[in-house]
């Protein structure tokens, strides 16, 4: 084979390599940049779904956060009206004084105690305005009445040289019932807003 003809077919065979080789280069290269496309693509996923993750939770606790200052703020305007609710409560307690119903108890009480100590002696103290009524309850028993201005209504028994105490004043029985109020008065609190 002549020497140019030798040449062409080296140039042509160089040519075709030099193509082929390129071709191959450009393949490869092109996996290689849609592989990391991939991975970049999965880690960039990856990295949106944990910060979107972070995202709610953090808005999940600022919820919660918020509920609770929510709360504590009911919870503190609701103890607050209960204060006020027992505090006007005590202060009206002489204005059961002239209730019928307050009567009634106040006479069933003085008979219980009166049985609780058969014969024997005691004292009860009361209201100023309450006191010759509970003097002709306990007619004729060794109960000793003492009005006490301390004591808006009901009565304070003591016996047995100060071991038996029973303490019926309004007060006490306020104090006693408060938790039993507290709830009771929960649901119209909440219908009231």
């Amino acid at each position: 084979m002549p020497l140019p003809d030798l040449l062409e077919a080296l140039r042509r065979s160089n040519e075709e390599e030099s193509t082929r080789l390129l071709s191959e280069a450009r393949e490869e290269s092109e996996s290689i940049l849609a592989l990391a496309r991939a991975h970049a693509t999965e880690r960039l996923g990856k990295i949106l779904d944990a910060e979107q993750a972070r995202l709610r939770q953090a808005s999940q606790r600022r919820r919660v956060a918020a509920r609770r200052a929510a709360a504590a703020r009911l919870l503190l305007a609701r103890t607050t009206l209960l204060e006020r609710v027992f505090a006007a409560a005590g202060a009206a307690a002489p204005r059961v004084l002239g209730w019928p119903a307050y009567v009634a108890s106040l006479e069933a009480d003085v008979r219980r105690i009166c049985e609780l100590l058969g014969g024997d002696p005691g004292t009860l103290r009361c209201a100023p305005a309450d006191a010759e009524r509970i003097r002709g309850w306990t007619a004729g028993s060794a109960l000793a009445i003492v009005p006490a201005p301390e004591i808006p209504a009901g009565l304070h028994c003591t016996a047995d040289e100060g071991r038996l105490t029973v303490d019926l004043t309004v007060p006490s029985r306020l104090a006693q019932e408060r938790s039993a109020l507290a709830i009771a008065l929960g649901p119209e609190l909440e219908a009231l807003g």
